[in-house]
Formats: structure tokens, C-alpha cells, sequence
């Protein structure tokens, strides 16, 4: 299980410095497939949507947005590529 799960994790990508992963009964997800996530850049929400996670975005476009039931593999995939933190897996 990732260890910085529920919890913000660096990324150096261009529209966002912070990941959130939410993997729990109170948001939308399917523990152990999927997750909710977020973005965050200089401690703000990003509201535009994010590829390769667009598909699953919320369709806010006011204060907050977020991606639910989004692959944990996808998420995977994006943290090898933008991730500082390196953490463990998901899965």
C-alpha cells in the first residue's frame, strides 16, 4: 500500500505541483482499483482538467475539481513520469 496515500505528493509537471490520492470509503473510489485524486499548483486546486486523467474529471470549473474512480494502474503510470516522491505502488 502506497505510504503517502491520503496525502499530497510532488509532482514536477507543468499545470501542477501536488498530487492528491484518496483511496477510502468516503470518496470515490474502489479500494485497491481506483481512486479519487486531485491537483493542486501553489497550494490552489487546478480545475482544468489533467490528461491523461481528463475522462474522469468532475466537470468543475469553478473552486475545486476532482477525478474519481481513476485506475490505480493510470495513476501508477503517471507518478513514474511526473512524481518526486517516488512512493510504492498502489497496487
Amino acid at each position: 500500500m502506497r505510504d503517502t496515500l491520503n496525502n499530497k505528493i510532488r509532482i514536477d509537471h507543468p499545470l501542477a505541483d501536488k498530487i492528491s490520492i484518496q483511496d477510502s470509503a468516503y470518496h470515490y473510489c474502489t479500494p485497491g482499483e481506483s481512486s479519487e485524486i486531485a491537483f493542486f499548483k501553489n497550494g490552489e486546486w487546478v480545475i482544468t482538467p489533467i490528461a491523461p486523467f481528463a475522462k474522469y474529471h468532475d466537470g468543475s470549473t469553478y473552486d475545486t475539481a476532482v477525478y474519481s474512480h481513476v485506475p490505480n494502474q493510470l495513476i501508477d503510470s503517471f507518478l513514474q513520469e511526473f512524481g518526486l516522491d517516488k512512493p510504492s505502488p498502489i497496487n
